[in-house]
């Protein structure tokens, strides 16, 4: 489990970032600090550092004015940052994210800083479809009149197809919802590995995982699998932590 004293500090921020928060000195150098050095930045990070700056209101306006006032003001975003804070944008506006496998696919690799290629057959990993779908929920609820939702099929067939290419029998927790959806994809001689890798995930220590050596056995590869997913997800979090807590928490 992610740190709770973090999560609930987290919580705390989010729940208020719908409404403007007084803009200070510090928070406006804070916010173009983020701005201007966009890599490994969340993009609930950008987004409370654009509103820090404008107000709520830019979170509404067109791209081509949302550029141009950062041009305005000396802050040249990359495309990797552009397309974060749309994806961003566009969930709190629209849940699309939910329920069209493309808009998920393209909103997972932008909060992920991978570019999309029209050209190429992509698929997301596991990985970033864990924090993707954990920092929408995040996002969503930045709207007042937004909600969580659950995956409509066309996208729960999209994540369950990503994770048995990727070797991945049994999802994480936040891609739980997809469980059936592999296991269906599997040979029914499957299941008793499914549950086999499923207890031994429920029962693994989450203290010191960097550092745990797995076996080459089945069960052992497939919850080294699990704990990679565990820790990206993990660092993503504590990185958005230390930002926003560090740009909401600064002196009014």
């Amino acid at each position: 489990m992610y740190e709770q004293c973090t999560l609930e500090k987290v919580a705390e921020v989010l729940s208020q970032l719908h409404e403007y928060t007084v803009k200070t000195a510090e928070r406006e150098r804070i916010a173009v600090g983020f701005l201007k050095n966009t890599p490994g930045k969340a993009a609930i990070t950008l987004l409370a550092s654009l509103r820090n700056l404008y107000g709520v209101s830019a979170l509404y306006w067109e791209p081509e004015t949302l550029w141009l006032t950062l041009e305005q003001d000396n802050i040249v975003l990359d495309i990797e940052a552009r397309d974060k804070l749309q994806a961003a944008i566009s969930l709190i506006i629209n849940p699309a994210f939910f329920y069209d496998s493309l808009v998920f696919q393209r909103t997972v690799q932008a909060l992920n800083d991978v570019r999309y290629d029209p050209n190429t057959l992509q698929e997301c990993s596991p990985a970033h479809m864990a924090w993707a779908v954990y920092e929408a929920t995040l996002i969503r609820s930045l709207n007042k009149e937004g909600h969580t939702m659950e995956m409509d099929e066309d996208v729960q067939q999209y994540v369950a197809v990503c994770c048995c290419r990727d070797g991945l029998i049994f999802p994480p927790k936040e891609l739980l919802q997809i469980a059936d959806n592999i296991e269906k994809m599997l040979p029914a001689e499957s299941a008793a590995l499914i549950a086999n890798v499923k207890n031994s995930w429920e029962h693994i220590s989450r203290l010191n995982l960097e550092n745990r050596q797995f076996e080459e056995t089945p069960i052992e590869i497939q919850t080294a699998k699990l704990a990679s997913i565990y820790l990206y997800v993990r660092d993503k979090l504590q990185a958005l932590a230390t930002d926003l807590l560090s740009l909401e928490s600064s002196k009014v």
